[in-house]
């Protein structure tokens, strides 16, 4: 590795905000980033840069618990949307006409792929996974899933409970088995996987 001279970097006409576009395979795609709490939330910020540099425009959901791995403000920078976390007047979790393109649940805590499997809606996150089923059923808006979990998580219930949601055509994506844990794969694996999504259909 060469030593660094201390030169500074070449000036950008980019916004502190903004990324460098890689491709325009997301352009004009909405995608709603939903994120459960995992230690693997914290990558989600360079998920988001990541998408948005294929053109998508990303609104995050993120449960409470995910904000203890990664901030709302890191969240919010990066999609540069504000964070939708709790159950408000607005109702900006349950809308009848979602914009959205695409559902992203990454990373899928245990937690969270029971409750959508079984219908249960008692938070911001749980009642967007809900409306994300109604927008797979009657428009055919996909949803992937990316599992995150420890593996002796791994159980018998999970298993079923991806199975119901895979048979109504929730979509999974295979992730990352080291260390005895269900790991949240690459985000070039994630995005090509969104790509792929919106471009089959």
């Amino acid at each position: 590795m060469s030593e660094w001279n201390f030169s500074a970097p070449t000036l950008s006409n980019l916004s502190d905000h903004a990324v460098s576009p890689h491709s325009k395979a997301l352009a004009k795609k909405k995608i709603a980033l939903f994120i459960s709490g995992s230690i693997a939330a914290y990558r989600c910020p360079d998920l988001i840069r990541e998408l948005r540099k294929h053109g998508a425009e990303v609104q995050v959901f993120a449960s409470e618990s995910s904000l203890n791995f990664v901030s709302e403000v890191s969240l919010h920078w990066t999609s540069t949307n504000p964070v939708i976390k709790s159950l408000s007047a607005d109702a900006e979790h349950l809308e009848s006409d979602y914009p959205f393109d695409l559902f992203l649940i990454a990373p899928a805590s245990y937690n969270s792929i029971n409750k959508m499997a079984t219908g249960i809606a008692d938070s911001a996150l749980s009642t967007a996974s809900a409306c994300a089923l109604g927008c797979l059923e009657h428009k055919g808006t996909p949803i992937l899933i990316a599992p995150c979990m420890n593996g002796i998580m791994h159980n018998q219930i999970l298993v079923e409970s991806m199975k119901k949601l895979h048979s109504m055509g929730v979509q999974f994506i295979q992730p990352r088995q080291e260390d005895g844990k269900n790991k949240l794969p690459d985000i070039a694996i994630i995005t090509t996987q969104c790509i792929k999504a919106l471009t089959s259909e």
